[in-house]
């Protein structure tokens, strides 16, 4: 696993660029590999995040194609049309999926088995529409799911509450996307149920799953697109994919009888280490959550069925 190499399909752009940098910066991996069908651009990105490591890290950052795929190697995709200002997730799912099959036909041409990790959107679909492309067991395919949400959920619930986020635990589950739900009512902060905690009000977490998918339309606006958390969000994947220790993270990978689903893929609570994905099996989830996972489960279920 020492040698086991970090390749971004679509690393010149933004999405794919910043998490090289995340990458980089916290040395998870030592080798990087930026693929991009714009040569000139992923050449100066990868240079660019290169000459930032002379001073402290001792990570390579390339430019490089698919034949530098290996077995076992992490290869993270993130190339696909961006999502535009008013546009939802599952509208790009037509273009967005053919883009997926071509790229993965690609990474499994020369015969390597490496760990897929999607990250485009519509990311639960295109990540279903990996793993079948692939032929990979589903352990080694899976998407970032529910997990840049959660992140944005744990911000906010700590800044509210004055709160190291580490201490907050909380989950958005489900749908990557306007079905998406929370385990708001079961939340702790440092293993005190979030509703005693001092300084928690009602308006805080009311609509609160609106709230953060608002935000993050709200990004979009402003600034066309999100990179900097999802970029640090990846690293903290690839970084769990290196290690023997299991770290839970609400990504999102095929589900077969897991919380009463079914082929369908969906962020849930799920394990991440050397040896791939699991789903957490018996997650405590309310009637309310477990309406919401059945409802986000059909959202996504209807659109794999279209494919």
């Amino acid at each position: 696993m020492n040698k086991q190499k970090l390749v971004i399909i679509g690393g010149g752009g933004m999405v794919g660029a910043t998490a090289a940098y995340a990458c980089a910066l916290r040395s998870v991996v030592e080798e990087i590999v930026l693929i991009d069908r714009n040569a000139d651009l992923v050449w100066g990105q990868a240079a660019d995040i290169n000459d930032a490591m002379g001073l402290d890290r001792n990570v390579e950052v390339r430019a490089g194609d698919y034949s530098d795929i290996a077995t076992d190697d992490i290869v993270v995709i993130t190339a696909g049309a961006p999502q535009m200002p008013g546009q939802t997730r599952l509208e790009l799912v037509g273009v967005n999926a053919n883009i997926m099959r071509d790229i993965v036909k690609n990474i499994m041409a020369g015969g390597a088995k490496p760990y897929l990790v999607v990250v485009s959107n519509p990311v639960d679909v295109l990540t279903y529409v990996a793993l079948k492309e692939s032929g990979l067991p589903k352990a080694r395919v899976f998407g970032t799911g529910t997990t840049l949400d959660t992140s944005r959920l744990k911000s906010y619930l700590a800044d509210a509450l004055n709160v190291d986020s580490k201490a907050v635990d909380v989950y958005i589950l489900g749908e990557h996307g306007d079905s998406s739900f929370s385990t708001i009512e079961t939340a702790q902060v440092g293993e005190v149920p979030i509703r005693e905690y001092p300084g928690f009000t009602d308006e805080l977490v009311d609509n609160i799953e609106q709230k953060i998918r608002d935000r993050a339309y709200r990004v979009i606006d402003t600034k066309k697109s999100t990179y900097f958390a999802i970029g640090f969000v990846i690293s903290k994947i690839v970084s769990a994919l290196r290690h023997s220790a299991h770290t839970v993270y609400p990504v999102c990978s095929l589900a077969e009888g897991e919380y009463g689903l079914d082929n369908v893929v969906l962020g849930l609570p799920s394990t991440i280490s050397s040896d791939g994905v699991k789903i957490l099996a018996g997650y405590p989830l309310t009637e309310r959550e477990q309406a919401a996972l059945r409802h986000s489960a059909e959202v996504v279920s209807e659109i794999i069925r279209s494919l």
